[in-house]
């Protein structure tokens, strides 16, 4: 089963155009096929740092914060504590 397709518009930089035509060129595919690996990509990449903010959000509001203690491992084991 297809998903259903909706058509957007744009401005953007010629030489921005030019580089993703090259792209596709490249890569045989259309230009849509580019716009939306990099759509996907920005959206998978953004979904998820909201996700784990709001699940941070949603600890802290509850107090459910580190302890001095598991501070203080954690950057025993990763460094950077001074």
């Amino acid at each position: 089963m297809s998903e259903a397709s909706a058509r957007i518009s744009f401005v953007t930089p010629a030489e921005k155009r030019q580089r993703l035509d090259e792209i596709a060129d490249a890569f045989g595919k259309n230009l849509s096929a580019i716009i939306n690996d990099a759509l996907d990509q920005y959206l998978d990449l953004h979904e998820w740092q909201i996700l784990h903010i709001q699940k941070g959000i949603d600890a802290a509001r509850k107090g459910d914060f580190a302890t001095d203690e598991e501070v203080d491992r954690f950057f025993e084991d990763y460094g950077g504590h001074s």
